[in-house]
């Protein structure tokens, strides 16, 4: 995992999450509180014997409340939210065509089409309150043959009013998102900076404890079996005390930059500390993840540090051990520690 994909994976994990729970949150609120007034103003159409409302008011009470059920189910979808905008927008238009109780529907278009600004995402909420209004304009300006009947001044006066309305509205929401895309970019370059290592760029151990196992912990299916592979760079102390520690700095870049080029695009490497490192290998088995670590192991030791007058072989020693489910992943990081200390007993520069 380089610079950009840790990047990606905080921003996903940590902001993103935030504006989908919004999201979520908003269509769940508005779809139940919503239903619930429109059932109730149905109950009360049907007693005042107006059935053609009711009726309409009824379906959609039943719509919005069907929608935000499904969308417990597939909670990674996002359809909900447009299916939850087309229902908004065919709302409009009936209650535009049947004026609502004594010709007052228009009076409820307005925070019914700004829950289309609200829900959908910003470009596709043009698309739609500019379809929804122009339905509306539509339907008002030939009523000939609907139910309602509205006066050619109140057409006027309440398209004006909407449109400026819909302006404000899309103002509001523009510099809402704005702003918050230039929090998201400062807020996501501190947990950047939190979770990387200053000297060889990648996920440092608190990218791993606080992001990436919890992350791993709600969605398993996605991580397990989580092969951990810890690696420790073999007598770095020498290389320490023969050259210096600029030296050393420079070498724990190499092997770094090694280790990233040599995994998989699912594949995190980390610096835990020192001259330790930490691989993981999402959804792979023991043996792979074995094998995995021999190539490693075997690149490190053919790319010996060369600088100057230094030419210093470079190995490492591994250690493995695999998570099978996502209540013993701290176990399965001491178990790979264990082997790794088996790793050096046996002579460094293996995998065990």
């Amino acid at each position: 995992m380089d610079t950009s994909s840790l990047h990606k994976f905080l921003e996903k994990t940590h902001l993103n999450g935030a504006e989908v729970k919004r999201r979520r949150l908003t269509l769940y609120f508005i779809s139940y509180i919503g239903g619930i007034i429109m059932a109730v103003l149905a109950a009360k159409n049907l007693a005042r014997d107006d059935h053609y409302l009711a009726f309409w008011l009824g379906f959609f009470s039943f719509s919005v409340f069907a929608n935000a059920a499904l969308s417990h189910i597939f909670k990674n979808s996002n359809i909900f939210y447009y299916i939850a905008g087309f229902i908004v927008a065919v709302m409009v238009a009936v209650l535009t065509i049947t004026g609502g109780y004594n010709n007052t529907g228009l009076h409820f278009v307005y925070p019914i089409i700004l829950i289309q600004i609200i829900i959908v995402r910003f470009r596709a909420a043009i698309f739609y309150v500019t379809g929804t209004v122009g339905v509306v304009a539509f339907i008002v300006y030939y009523q000939e043959s609907i139910p309602a009947n509205y006066r050619g001044e109140d057409v006027s006066r309440f398209l004006i009013s909407l449109c400026s309305f819909i302006a404000v509205a899309f103002i509001s929401e523009y510099f809402w998102h704005k702003s918050r895309k230039e929090m998201m970019t400062d807020n996501l370059e501190r947990l950047r900076q939190a979770n990387s290592d200053p000297l060889t760029k990648v996920p440092n151990r608190r990218f791993l404890e606080s992001v990436y196992f919890e992350r791993a912990m709600k969605n398993p299916a996605d991580y397990f079996p989580l092969s951990i592979v810890v690696v420790d760079i073999d007598y770095f102390k020498k290389i320490n005390d023969n050259y210096g520690h600029d030296v050393g700095d420079r070498v724990l870049v190499q092997v770094a930059t090694l280790m990233k080029n040599a995994i998989r695009a699912t594949d995190v490497v980390s610096r835990t500390g020192g001259e330790e490192f930490l691989i993981i290998y999402p959804k792979t088995t023991l043996s792979m993840a074995v094998k995995l670590a021999e190539k490693i192991r075997v690149e490190i030791e053919n790319s010996p540090f060369i600088e100057g007058d230094i030419f210093h072989s470079i190995t490492a020693s591994f250690g493995v051990a695999t998570a099978l489910t996502d209540a013993n992943i701290n176990d399965t990081v001491k178990l790979a520690d264990e082997h790794l200390y088996e790793a050096k007993g046996a002579g460094r520069n293996r995998v065990m």
